[in-house]
C-alpha cells in the first residue's frame, strides 16, 4: 500500500485528492492532506495566508474555463452542476476603455463553449464538501525532504516532526516549499525559479450586484487606461437560473508599481482606497465610478509569478498548480490548468502504479511534468504579452494599444490559441503519451 501526501488544502489540493479517488487509487492506497490553516476557515484571505496565496486570485474570485469545466464534468456531474449554480455563467467578454470606447466583444470561452466566474472560497468550499473530514489535517509544512538512496521522501511539520511518504503532491501555492526543495533552496529567500514581483499591484473584492446594474446577464468586463486596468462583472448566478445574475458582483483593478510594498499584507486601507479613486474617477464608466466612490479595499495582491520550471518533479514528489506554474492573472488559466493538472496526474498514476509500485510512481511523475510543461509555457507566453496592457504608458502607446486591440480582433489573430487552448483533451493527451511510452 502507497502512502500519499498531499501539501495544501487549495483548490489544487482538495481537487488532486477527488481525482485521485475518482482514479480508483484510494481503494489500495492512503492519502492524507496536510494544510497550514484551520480547515474550516473557508474565509481566510490570500494576505492572512500567504503559504497558500494564489496568483490567479485577484478580487478574491477566479475564472474557470472550458477546459477547466470539463475536467470538474469528467470528475462529477453533481459537482459541476453545483459550480455552474453557485457561479456565474460568462458568454461574453466586453473589452473597453478608460475614455468610453467599446473595442471589442469576444466569447468568453470561444465558440460554443462557456466559462463560469465564482467566488475562489465558494468553490473550495464546494470541493471541500465532498473531502472526507478525517483527510484534511491540520498541520503545517515547514520543509520537504526528497527520497534520496533508501530513504524516501519525508515532511518536516512545525512540531519538528519528521514523517515519511511514498508520494509526495506539492499542491502548495506560489510559495511552495517543495518547490524550494526540489532545487535545493530551502534555507534561501531568493532563488533561481523563486517568486518574482512583476511591477504590478492589484486591489478588488465583492460588491452587490447593484453596482453594476445595466451589465448583462453573462458579460464580463475589462476596461483599459492609459494608468491601469479595470475589470468586473457577477460573480454569482440566479439561484432558479445560473446564467442570470445573482446577488453579488466582482470588480478588481489592477496598476503599475515599480516596487513591491515591503508590507503589502498589512496595507494603509484610506490610503490605498485614495489611489483607486484618483486614478478611475476619471474614467468614462459609471460603473467604475459607482464601485470605486463607495468601496472598500481590505487586500492588496502584488502580482508574483513564477518562472518556466525545468521540470515539476523530483525525488519522489511532483509540484501541482500555482507550485508548478504560478500564472500572471491576465491568463484568465490559473484554476483551470491546475485542475487539468490534477486530472493528468492520477490518471498516469493509476496506470503507471499497477503491479510497480515504485517504478510506476517514478514513471508517472516524469510523464506528468513532461506532458503539462509544454502547455503551461504556451498559456505563460500569451499571458505575458496580454500584461503588457496593464501598464503605465503614454497616450501614443495607449492609442496603439486600442488600434491593434480592434485590428487582432477583426482579423482574429486569437482564434488559433483559444481554439488550441480550449480542444485540450486530458484523457487523450493522458492516452498519448502512455501510448507513445508503451
Amino acid at each position: 500500500m502507497l502512502k500519499i501526501a498531499i501539501i495544501g488544502a487549495g483548490i489544487s489540493g482538495l481537487s488532486q485528492y477527488l481525482w485521485l479517488r475518482k482514479a480508483g487509487l484510494l481503494n489500495d492506497h492512503s492519502v492524507t492532506i496536510y494544510e497550514a490553516r484551520e480547515t474550516q476557515d473557508h474565509t481566510a484571505t490570500a494576505a492572512a495566508n500567504p503559504e497558500t496565496y494564489n496568483a490567479s486570485v485577484i478580487g478574491a474570485s477566479i475564472g474557470l474555463s472550458p477546459t477547466g469545466l470539463h475536467v470538474l464534468r469528467r470528475l462529477d456531474q453533481d459537482l459541476y452542476d453545483e459550480v455552474l449554480r453557485t457561479g456565474h455563467i460568462i458568454q461574453t467578454w466586453r473589452m473597453s476603455n478608460a475614455r468610453g470606447w467599446t473595442l471589442v466583444n469576444v466569447p468568453a470561452g470561444g465558440e460554443n463553449e462557456i466559462m463560469v466566474m465564482i467566488g475562489r472560497e465558494a468553490c473550495c468550499q464546494i470541493l471541500r464538501n465532498r473531502v472526507p473530514d478525517e483527510v484534511v489535517v491540520r498541520r503545517k509544512v515547514i520543509d520537504v525532504k526528497l527520497a534520496e538512496g533508501n530513504n524516501r521522501p519525508a515532511l518536516v511539520f512545525q512540531d519538528q516532526k519528521v514523517e515519511e511518504f511514498d508520494f509526495v503532491i506539492g499542491c502548495d501555492g506560489i510559495w511552495s516549499r517543495t518547490r524550494r526543495a526540489m532545487f535545493g533552496a530551502q534555507d534561501q529567500d531568493q532563488y533561481e525559479f523563486s517568486p518574482h514581483y512583476e511591477g504590478l499591484v492589484g486591489v478588488g473584492g465583492f460588491v452587490p450586484s447593484s453596482k453594476i446594474q445595466g451589465t448583462p446577464d453573462g458579460e464580463m468586463n475589462a476596461v483599459l487606461g492609459a494608468n491601469g486596468f479595470f475589470g468586473y462583472g457577477y460573480t454569482t448566478g440566479n439561484p432558479q437560473d445560473s446564467s442570470k445574475a445573482g446577488d453579488t458582483a466582482t470588480w478588481w483593478s489592477t496598476y503599475t508599481l515599480d516596487k513591491c510594498p515591503d508590507d503589502w499584507r498589512n496595507i494603509d486601507k484610506d490610503d490605498v482606497k485614495k489611489q483607486l479613486q484618483e486614478r478611475h474617477l476619471g474614467w468614462q464608466n459609471i460603473v467604475i465610478q459607482d464601485i470605486v466612490r463607495d468601496v472598500e479595499v481590505d487586500s492588496l495582491y502584488p502580482t508574483f509569478i513564477t518562472p518556466l520550471l525545468p521540470t515539476w518533479e523530483k525525488g519522489g514528489c511532483v509540484l501541482v498548480g500555482d507550485a508548478a506554474h504560478a500564472l500572471q492573472p491576465s491568463s484568465g488559466q490559473g484554476a483551470s490548468m491546475a485542475l487539468e493538472d490534477c486530472e493528468a496526474l492520477a490518471l498516469l498514476l493509476s496506470h503507471y502504479v499497477q503491479g510497480d509500485l515504485d517504478g510506476g510512481l517514478a514513471k508517472a511523475a516524469k510523464q506528468y511534468s513532461d506532458l503539462r510543461r509544454p502547455r503551461l509555457g504556451m498559456v505563460y507566453k500569451k499571458a505575458q504579452q496580454l500584461a503588457g496592457m496593464k501598464q503605465d504608458m503614454g497616450i501614443v502607446q495607449e492609442m496603439l494599444m486600442y488600434f491593434f486591440i480592434w485590428l487582432f480582433s477583426r482579423l482574429k489573430v486569437t482564434e488559433g490559441y483559444m481554439r488550441k487552448l480550449n480542444l485540450y483533451d486530458v484523457p487523450t493527451e493522458v492516452s498519448k503519451v502512455i501510448g507513445q511510452a508503451d
